[in-house]
């Protein structure tokens, strides 16, 4: 064998061990967590949902409530606040028309609680896309940093990779060069108008990866802290998504905090010390109680397996989601509708992302799968987005027995979302189906799905119906391989 053949196997024994590697190695300490199972008082969480709909003159009407009491929270704050966002800046992409300054507002009610409260402890946890990883300036975080505000930017290089083909050869050749915020030469991947980056910023991005965590924490006036998890970033593009959260007080806001202090661990950082001094009673009425539970990561994928195979004939599974392919959640959707469960979903078209064309993948070719495998059984209605987005990420079992299940938080149904490789934080929640949370998720469900209120929330499956073999092969190769933003 010569010289240059004996390199080239070398090399290519390195190559495949670094991709194997980085995609199965020992996940950072505190990620893939469960959380003990707290029982509160259904008083201690509500359901949010922010809901966007077009009126008879194609106008956008917004009915928000997610990002109302996460302001709510930060200004009655005393002792601590956490923060973390996926997105958390004021790009639009390819959009023109005129959204919320979202990110803007957070920013505004933190330096003013900052203000208000010198002393007051602030953490921010956010993603690196938000510089571009390091390829532009992030106005947001950057003017948090100059107020003496805790940001911490997660080292998503601890992670897995997903894209693990690429990001081997990221790791070997590419990482080590870094990158400047002094801008590049090729156009801003989500402004327009934005700062250049360089071809390093292009390079980062292909990993594919992501802290994609949504959240907020804070004390309360009353002691104990409350939490926000939610769909919804903090991001002026996303600012007209329809998303959903849950708001919750007591013990399981210190599962929280110590997973988003794992983050920071891991990330070179550090939280400020527990501030969990006094924490809500727990609930000690059992006809008005709900189980909450934290999860994050694969956990996530393991609960939501659960709640479908746990469905019997009689039991209802709703969905509303943003992105569904994780292939072992499908198969568990197919037995269950074939066992006799009536299974609906509301998924977004996937045509809509930030003023650019999108092309059904991975949600309308799923659906087709569905519905076929189980003979149409599976209903399936899409919801009408005009520009933005059906964001939510939630799946809800209601059982004949008068209990309620839900799941919800940041995670997609996909690959990338629920198999340990980006950071994901969702809730866990089961009670009485006559529990006022329960009714109003509930509700939820009923309202998009009948188009109450004159509203038109979501539209027929035949609208968006696609039968594609090319494209279903084209997503599945895409998220097996990590090939893919979903």
């Amino acid at each position: 064998m010569s010289r240059i053949a004996i390199i080239l196997v070398l090399f290519f024994v390195c190559y495949i061990g670094v991709s194997y590697y980085h995609l199965s190695k020992t996940l950072p300490a505190g990620i893939d967590f469960q959380g003990p199972v707290h029982r509160v008082s259904a008083a201690e969480i509500s359901f949010l949902r922010d809901l966007t709909s077009v009126d008879e003159h194609g106008q956008r009407l917004y009915d928000q409530e997610i990002f109302s009491a996460i302001f709510t929270m930060i200004g009655q704050a005393k002792r601590y606040i956490l923060v973390d966002m996926f997105l958390f800046n004021g790009d639009q992409g390819n959009e023109k028309a005129c959204y919320r300054p979202l990110s803007a507002e957070l920013v505004e009610v933190l330096l003013d609680k900052k203000k208000e409260i010198p002393a007051i402890s602030i953490d921010v946890i956010s993603d690196p896309i938000n510089s571009v990883f390091g390829g532009a300036s992030a106005e947001q975080l950057d003017s948090l940093r100059a107020a003496g505000i805790h940001v911490i930017i997660a080292d998503l290089s601890s992670l897995r990779d997903s894209n693990f083909l690429y990001s081997a050869f990221w790791r070997i050749f590419l990482q080590w060069f870094g990158n400047s915020k002094k801008g590049g030469w090729l156009r801003h991947p989500f402004a327009v108008a934005g700062q250049p980056v360089t071809l390093r910023s292009y390079l980062a991005l292909l990993n594919f990866k992501a802290s994609h965590r949504k959240l907020c924490l804070a004390d309360r006036p009353q002691g104990g802290m409350t939490a926000v998890i939610t769909s919804a970033n903090s991001h002026d593009a996303s600012s007209a998504h329809s998303n959903v959260a849950l708001q919750v007080n007591g013990d399981v806001c210190r599962d929280i905090y110590r997973s988003e202090a794992a983050v920071a661990a891991f990330s070179g950082s550090f939280l400020f010390p527990e501030p969990f001094d006094t924490l809500s009673v727990n609930a000690v009425n059992d006809d008005q109680a709900v189980d909450v539970q934290l999860l994050t990561e694969r956990r996530i994928k393991n609960a939501c397996q659960r709640l479908i195979m746990a469905a019997r004939p009689g039991d209802a599974v709703y969905m509303a989601m943003f992105y569904l392919a994780e292939r072992d959640i499908v198969r568990a959707l197919i037995q269950a509708a074939r066992r006799g469960v009536m299974v609906k979903l509301v998924l977004d078209p996937n045509k809509d992302a930030f003023g650019y064309r999108k092309n059904g993948i991975p949600n309308r070719l799923v659906a087709h799968e569905l519905r076929q495998k189980t003979r149409d059984a599976i209903e399936v209605r899409w919801y009408a987005t005009h520009g933005e987005q059906f964001h939510s990420k939630m799946i809800v079992r209601v059982s004949v027995d008068g209990q309620q299940e839900v799941i919800l938080g940041s995670a997609n149904l996909t690959r990338r979302n629920i198999d340990n490789f980006n950071l994901e934080t969702d809730l866990y929640i089961s009670g009485s189906q006559s529990l006022p949370i329960m009714a109003r998720i509930a509700d939820y469900i009923d309202l998009i799905w009948h188009n109450r209120d004159g509203h038109c929330y979501t539209l027929d499956y035949e609208l968006y119906a696609e039968k594609s073999l090319w494209k279903t092969w084209q997503y599945r190769l895409q998220e097996s391989l990590g090939l893919c933003t979903f």
